[in-house]
């Protein structure tokens, strides 16, 4: 069922503020799915594995919550939020020695090509600490070799987690794909109710060059190409322009490292952008959701998706600003991903920094199975054509970006080969206003969760999407045990990781407007807005069948 129809800036603020009181903790957009407050009794920073394994032991003894909140905190669900006023939230700022859990993945990338190696697949954005990338199961796109999935090319850990009075208080464990296998399959995919990660180990490849290539063309034979295409190109992804029928694929694979070129990529979006246009641009599209028009965000999604293209995203090969042309060539550590906004560049920043009036946004994404993925597309298609100016407003936000994630071991990653849909698109500041085709969107992320059987991922989208997910696990009972073992007082754990592995309630509300911000699926016209003509009716597909 749906709902129808004084500015600073430059490097981002630390998702953790303290006073003498009490902390507050946050993500980098400022903001969670419901809008709460987190707030914390104290924090700390170990900056050594001795001063981590000292906080934990403590907070054990005192029997404190405790949640790991990395430098940036880019994961969109609560997985930061200790239960409670009294939590002890544990940063890893500091904690980079030794590939500690708080180097980012920057960082690693930089480390690596120092030593003429490279991480083989990664996510697009840089910024994540490699701790965070194993807690939520963070991925680049390929169905090659180990796959894109960063856990899987983890061969060793150790984990920090509560003990005993006899242990100390805490317990050290030392995992690897040869000594408790099975228990380091659980931390690939941890969401940080095991403990902390103070050490990893990563297997990396020799560099390497890669050729990219977009080529954009309509969307007719996306349902049928995009079962295939991943498996012809290593480094293959599609971004999908519903509301222009155009679909931008991604041809990138490696060539010889004698090939000439020293191409580099960062992507456009990733850029620091000004306060001004920021605000400006936020501006615009809130003019046109108050306006509903279609046909602004129409011409406004239009220009967006020609720059894009014109510009390759962000591939450069020449001095790192211009582009002459396809291919570009590169080494791996200059086109894999990129973070640039990070770096505070005078009074510009990242576009989603809640300091300014900038970028405030929804992110849905779940993965599909190969097996399922022309079915879905073609379901999208088909409900598109019916309002076909709905997804210029997600055309925006680089419409739905599709990236290949091969099955791994992880009990708590891809159980086959898939194809992960992420969409952003607009989010009012007001939690009980509606969006302009509000209805849409929802059938789309509706369809993929509940009639594809999708998964959602673990550090993004918004409630729904992880109704009922823990259940299309098969080795999530397997998981559940290994954390009990770990962390039997659940200290790690909190209100937000036990809804979604299927441990406590609330996980969706019954109160009025919750339909409007993915808190629940609506089953009565409250839980949209009546008053301003969105109602709950049954959707435009038959997405149950």
């Amino acid at each position: 069922m749906f709902c129808y129809v004084v500015t600073t800036s430059g490097i981002p603020e630390e998702p953790i503020s303290c006073t003498v009181t009490d902390c507050t903790v946050t993500n980098s957009y400022g903001a969670f799915p419901d809008r709460s407050i987190c707030k914390a009794a104290i924090a700390s920073y170990p900056g050594t594995e001795q001063e981590l394994i000292h906080v934990v032991a403590s907070a054990t003894k005192a029997r404190a919550k405790m949640k790991v909140a990395t430098l940036y905190s880019h994961s969109i669900p609560k997985l930061v939020c200790p239960d409670g006023d009294e939590g002890w939230p544990v940063s890893t700022k500091k904690l980079t020695r030794v590939l500690g859990s708080g180097v980012t993945l920057k960082q690693l990338i930089n480390a690596a090509a120092d030593a003429g190696l490279a991480l083989p697949y990664s996510p697009y954005w840089s910024g994540l600490t490699v701790g965070s990338m194993l807690g939520t199961g963070a991925h680049g796109s390929s169905l090659w070799g180990d796959g894109s999935s960063v856990h899987d090319y983890v061969v060793r850990v150790r984990v920090v987690s509560p003990g005993s009075a006899d242990d100390g208080y805490v317990k050290v464990r030392d995992l690897d794909t040869t000594n408790n296998l099975t228990d380091l399959n659980a931390v690939r995919t941890n969401l940080g109710v095991l403990g902390v990660i103070s050490q990893m180990t990563f297997k990396l490849q020799p560099i390497f060059k890669r050729s990219i290539t977009y080529q954009s063309e309509s969307d007719g034979e996306l349902a049928e190409r995009a079962v295939s295409f991943g498996h012809q190109h290593e480094f293959a992804d599609i971004t999908w322009y519903l509301s222009q029928g155009k679909a931008v694929y991604r041809v990138d694979d490696r060539v010889p490292s004698g090939t000439p070129g020293d191409g580099l990529f960062n992507f456009t979006g990733f850029r620091a952008q000004s306060s001004h246009l920021l605000e400006h641009l936020r501006s615009i599209e809130e003019r046109q959701e108050a306006q509903e028009s279609a046909d602004g965000k129409c011409v406004s999604a239009t220009i967006t998706t020609l720059a894009l293209i014109t510009t390759a995203f962000g591939l450069t090969n020449i001095n790192d600003t211009f582009f002459t042309g396809y291919p570009v060539i590169g080494y791996q550590n200059r086109l894999q991903s990129s973070s640039s906004c990070l770096e505070g560049q005078g009074g510009k920043t990242c576009a989603w920094d809640p300091r300014v009036k900038g970028e405030y946004f929804f992110q849905t994404t779940f993965s599909v199975p190969l097996t399922k993925v022309k079915s879905f597309i073609q379901d999208v298609q088909r409900l598109v054509k019916l309002v076909p100016k709905s997804m210029c407003g997600m055309d925006l936000y680089l419409g739905i970006l599709m990236r290949y994630v091969k099955a791994s071991n992880s009990l708590l990653g891809k159980e086959e080969d898939v194809i992960d849909f992420d969409m952003t698109y607009y989010r009012s500041k007001d939690p009980m206003k509606p969006r302009l085709f509000e209805d849409v969107y929802e059938e789309i992320e509706q369809m993929g969760i509940f009639k594809y059987g999708g998964l959602p991922h673990w550090g993004k989208n918004r409630n729904v999407a992880f109704i009922e997910a823990f259940d299309k696990y098969s080795k999530g009972k397997e998981f559940l045990k290994i954390k009990e073992r770990y962390d039997p007082l659940g200290l790690f754990s909190c209100e937000w990781t036990g809804q979604v592995l299927g441990l406590k309630d609330g996980l969706t509300k019954d109160e009025d407007g919750c339909a409007l911000e993915g808190l629940c699926v609506c089953s009565k016209h409250t839980h949209c807005a009546p008053t301003q003509g969105y109602y709950c009716k049954p959707g435009r597909m038959n997405i149950f069948v």
